[in-house]
């Protein structure tokens, strides 16, 4: 899905989809930026989920808010070149794994987000970047876990959850 436009919707997005990239996405003043609950690896091994793309929100109008709520499963979703600007921010700028272990969404919720060239440097000050699981089972909230090769995630190269503490 190449150079598309939404603009005031409550969901953007799908439930399910494969082997389809989102390329140029311009998501503004939404409910949710993008609403995706399954995916998979791509079959030619080199796509990218969302590619260079603008999630957007004007904190002066009062309908939307920024937050993808991004799929879960045994895969990896490669999420390249986007940028968040505005706000506010719903549950989470980016939220890994919605509905995942619930009927009809993404599972087993191991996901792995794999973010490169993510810029938040328009988020609105003290909006929160990422969500461990979203509307999910509990385990939902532990199983992703999010990689950068580069400052995507703030210098770190894996952020797990938080409920990942320790091992007795």
């Amino acid at each position: 899905i190449e150079d598309h436009f939404d603009w005031l919707n409550t969901f953007n997005g799908q439930y399910s989809m494969g082997d389809i990239s989102y390329v140029r996405y311009i998501s503004v003043n939404n409910f949710h930026s993008m609403y995706w609950k399954t995916s998979k690896n791509f079959a030619d091994g080199v796509s990218h989920h969302v590619i260079d793309s603008i999630f957007a929100n004007d904190p002066k109008d009062s309908i939307g808010q920024l937050q993808v709520y991004g799929p879960s499963g045994p895969f990896t979703f490669k999420f390249t070149n986007n940028s968040f600007l505005g706000g506010p921010v719903g549950t989470a700028a980016l939220c890994a794994g919605q509905h995942c272990g619930l009927g009809g969404a993404g599972g087993p919720c191991n996901v792995q987000y794999l973010l490169e060239g993510v810029n938040w440097s328009g988020l609105m000050r003290s909006q929160k970047r990422i969500q461990f699981g979203v509307n999910t089972a509990s385990f939902g909230q532990v199983q992703p876990i999010f990689l950068a090769k580069d400052n995507s995630l703030g210098g770190f190269r894996s952020m797990v959850s938080q409920y990942l503490n320790g091992f007795a």
